[in-house]
């Protein structure tokens, strides 16, 4: 017990002793230390502190606003020989470093400042983030634990496939290059963690770490300078789900109406205006993140040339609406001729029949002149009233051929034969007796008298574009279309991804 007793005492004694040390050794370094003045100023020497930083994690790269986000542990290193205790006999044997941060505002400190920092700040949980640790030697160790937002100048011409060169400078906030040198440490002056993250971005593979004390010159003076810039390639991964594949659906989606007939307007409008639509609000929807830049970026290129073959689709939908009106037009005045054609080849046999026998016909009257063929006038109310009412709309309308049919001042078809007439004067018919003042067509025939029921071939044949035109405008468009757009990922792809990245 005796034994156990007086052990402790000496420990306790021991451990006195060593703090009182401390304590005095504390005190000695700081009796006459002057705070505001530089470790070399009295030697009209620089002082050279060195610099490394540690970054734990790079938070945000904001496009917008053009800047980074970084959290990291600056740390400063530099002599201060009025703070070594190593010379003095009485305190050489205490070999420890002495650390606490309340040292920070009893020493010298350089003021290092981020020149192109936005806003910063310490950290303070659970406590102040900072370390001084001051050496037997005077050698002095500066910690801070803090997060900057640094501004970065980005260039977006090839947005979403950039690559960002994002900097840090550090410098001297006073003292000028003669007074105060920051250089960066030999090994690893900038370190990253293994498994760093960074949102949109690859982490930097790369970190250029220079002196740019030469390119900071003011009319104060010359002022040291660090500069290390990180190489930060974007992921197009998030850009391809969110634009450039949705884009592509769209576009094979607005390649629909090459299937939907032409005469279904609504719907083809409909379809070309909605994918016209969903393009454009994709392209607002990104253009509100991104800085308004006088030039063209590489996302711009692309839905830019999505507008354009959206809008082809509803240029081609144009032109096929109008050739299917016309078709349907064309369509119906053949049949219009159909009908009456049947009709009148009946009713004119019927007269060339009496007009062969130099009979009177009840059913038509017989104009002739000398000389010239003879015309068989054939009233209208001996035409079926489908008949009449389709002829009546046709020619009223303005929808007949000039070729096929002709104002006539009178109320009848009239069917003029290759033959002369043979006796004028018992032939010709008055005008007076058809009073009424309505359109007329008149058919010529192209056979002799004997062969006066004209074929089908041989009256009027339909004008305007054939049958299945439109549908081959149509059925170039499905190839024509998506060739196109496939061609031009090709040569957007290429240029972007292979030909500006090695420039």
């Amino acid at each position: 017990m005796i034994y156990f007793g007086f052990l402790l005492i000496t420990v306790g004694v021991a451990l006195t002793n060593e703090l009182s040390i401390r304590d005095q050794i504390v005190n000695s370094l700081f009796e006459k230390y002057d705070v505001k003045v530089r470790p070399s100023e009295y030697t009209q020497n620089e002082t050279v502190v060195t610099v490394y930083i540690s970054i734990s994690a790079i938070t945000s790269v904001d496009v917008m606003n053009m800047q980074y986000t970084v959290d990291m542990l600056l740390r400063q290193e530099w002599r201060d020989p009025r703070l070594a205790w190593d010379h003095n006999p009485r305190y050489s044997n205490y070999t420890k470093n002495i650390v606490s941060p309340t040292f920070k505002t009893k020493i010298w400190i350089p003021d290092l400042f981020f020149r192109n920092g936005k806003e910063g700040r310490l950290h303070k949980i659970t406590c102040e983030n900072l370390l001084i640790r001051i050496q037997p030697n005077g050698d002095v160790l500066y910690s801070q634990k803090i997060t900057m937002r640094l501004a970065c100048q980005m260039h977006l011409r090839t947005f979403p496939m950039d690559t960002q060169e994002c900097d840090m400078d550090i410098g001297s906030y006073g003292y000028t290059l003669e007074q105060l040198r920051f250089v960066w440490r030999n090994e690893t002056p900038v370190t990253l963690p293994r498994d760093l993250q960074i949102s949109e971005f690859d982490p930097p593979e790369e970190m250029i770490p220079r002196d740019c004390s030469s390119l900071y010159k003011t009319t104060t003076g010359q002022y040291t300078c660090l500069n290390v810039t990180f190489l930060l390639s974007r992921q197009i991964g998030y850009w391809l789900a969110s634009t450039y594949i949705p884009n592509t659906l769209i576009m094979v989606v607005s390649w629909l109406n090459f299937w939907v007939s032409p005469e279904a307007v609504p719907a083809r409008v409909n379809l070309s205006l909605l994918t016209l639509l969903g393009v454009i609000t994709q392209t607002t929807s990104y253009a509100s993140t991104l800085p308004r830049v006088s030039y063209i970026k590489a996302i711009d290129v692309w839905t830019i040339a999505c507008i354009a073959f959206n809008s082809g689709v509803l240029l081609e939908f144009a032109f096929a609406s109008h050739l299917s009106k016309q078709r349907k037009i064309s369509e119906w005045q053949a049949e219009v001729r159909k009908m009456v054609r049947r009709e009148l080849a009946s009713w004119c046999n019927t007269c060339q029949q009496s007009y062969d026998q130099n009979e009177p016909s009840s059913i038509c009257h017989i104009v002739s002149e000398p000389g010239k063929p003879a015309s068989f006038i054939v009233p209208n109310s001996r035409l079926s009233e489908s008949s009449s009412k389709m002829l009546v709309r046709m020619t009223s309308s303005g929808l007949s051929s000039a070729s096929s049919m002709k104002e006539y001042n009178s109320n009848s078809l009239f069917y003029k034969s290759r033959r002369a007439g043979k006796q004028p004067e018992q032939r010709w018919m008055e005008r007076e007796h058809f009073p009424s003042r309505t359109a007329a067509i008149g058919f010529e025939s192209s056979t002799p008298a004997k062969d006066a029921l004209l074929p089908v071939s041989e009256i009027l044949e339909p004008a305007g574009p054939k049958r299945g035109e439109i549908n081959e405008i149509d059925m170039y468009s499905r190839f024509i279309f998506p060739a196109g757009f496939i061609i031009y990922n090709c040569i957007y792809w290429v240029y972007y991804l292979v030909l500006m990245k090695h420039k």
